[in-house]
């Protein structure tokens, strides 16, 4: 059976993301924008969305490991790529035979990419990182001077820019204006080195633009989450159109007496004579478990309560002693279908889980259907 004769699926709505990049380049300006696809495309398709991304001439694209760049460049993607994660020295030929840049995070990693760059007689492409507050990877701000002379001095390498990453820029202006702070410091270093107007400098990211900090902008921003259509900053979310809905259809109604249990466990006791139906989405789906007994779905334009714990391939609602399914009816999950609304916050609190964890994992089961129309 085709994939996408399953009746569970998520809709995707290309004409939504297009706003969306528009809203953050009215935003930016004429800056440069990295469209953030990671972890495929934040559950909304690794391929698709970067070809669309393309399409619309986004500058480059993020990811975090090289096989998510590889599937991209199989796909005949040219855009530019920056592979925002840590480096595994053994994968740094697949970075220069295919066109790929790479996170520059020390000078043990910068050596080790010229080294193998000059073996192969190619130039890597090379993003230095400084570390502001994360602790992730980069070298920390207030140490760059090696790091820069270094990186300036080995050969087969082309630095093109030189980037770091804010903590919590939706919600601690405090520290992202400290980050900011350690940011220009470090920049202020790199002038021994080299003409910054040759490289690219971003730090802010979808937090940072909604929370307008224009001075963080530099050379490009890195848009992840808002692009999709979610921002944390309820004036900033009003501006947006989240892209995905979640669907399924009803595949099971039976009416259970009084005192009937629902689901492992026996969590879900009828407190009446009433209905359930029965939905084939589940946990392994990406549809919550932590969502038992506390979500809520629509049917025939009502909504109705989930009923029992979430299994791995199923789930059931009750739709009451009067409620009115059929096999076969259009269920929302979340998501806009044009008539109904659920707001995906909503559900992530009610899951207990952030929206990024809800996103991406929708997993891989699930098709993806892509429509550009607005409804």
């Amino acid at each position: 059976m085709a994939d996408t004769l399953r009746p569970t699926k998520v809709e995707i709505n290309l004409k939504k993301l297009s706003y969306n990049l528009n809203v953050i380049k009215n935003e930016i300006g004429s800056r440069k924008i990295m469209a953030v696809v990671k972890a495929n495309a934040y559950g909304h398709g690794l391929v698709e969305i970067s070809k669309h991304f393309e399409k619309e001439g986004v500058d480059y694209l993020g990811v975090a490991f090289i096989e998510e760049a590889l599937v991209l460049r199989k796909a005949r993607i040219k855009t530019p790529i920056l592979v925002l994660g840590g480096l595994d020295n053994e994968q740094i030929d697949m970075f220069l035979e295919n066109d790929i840049t790479i996170t520059g995070s020390s000078i043990e990693k910068l050596k080790t990419i010229s080294t193998r760059a000059k073996k192969l007689n190619k130039v890597a492409k090379v993003h230095l990182k400084v570390d502001t507050g994360m602790g992730r990877i980069g070298v920390q701000w207030d140490r760059v001077r090696p790091f820069f002379k270094a990186a300036f001095q080995l050969p087969n390498i082309n630095i093109e820019g030189i980037f770091s990453h804010f903590v919590s820029s939706s919600s601690d202006l405090k520290l992202t204006r400290i980050q900011l702070e350690r940011f220009n410091r470090a920049l202020k270093v790199l002038d021994s080195y080299v003409d910054k107007d040759k490289l690219i400098i971003h730090l802010s990211n979808s937090g940072g633009v909604a929370n307008q900090i224009k001075d963080a902008y530099f050379d490009m921003v890195r848009s992840g989450l808002s692009l999709y259509g979610y921002s944390p900053i309820s004036e900033f979310q009003e501006k947006l159109k989240p892209i995905m809905t979640f669907k399924t259809k009803v595949s099971y109604f039976k009416v259970l007496e009084k005192g009937s249990t629902v689901g492992y466990d026996a969590k879900y006791i009828t407190k009446e004579r009433t209905r359930i139906v029965t939905l084939p989405v589940g946990y392994a789906d990406g549809y919550a478990r932590s969502l038992s007994n506390k979500g809520k779905v629509i049917i025939r334009d009502k909504e109705y309560p989930l009923a029992g714990r979430i299994c791995m391939d199923q789930c059931m609602v009750d739709i009451g002693s009067k409620g009115e399914a059929y096999n076969g009816d259009d269920v929302l999950l979340w998501g806009n279908d044009g008539k109904n609304n659920i707001d995906l916050w909503e559900v992530s609190k009610l899951a207990d889980r952030s929206i990024y964890d809800i996103l991406c994992s929708i997993s891989q089961r699930v098709p993806r259907v892509y429509i550009s129309y607005f409804y």
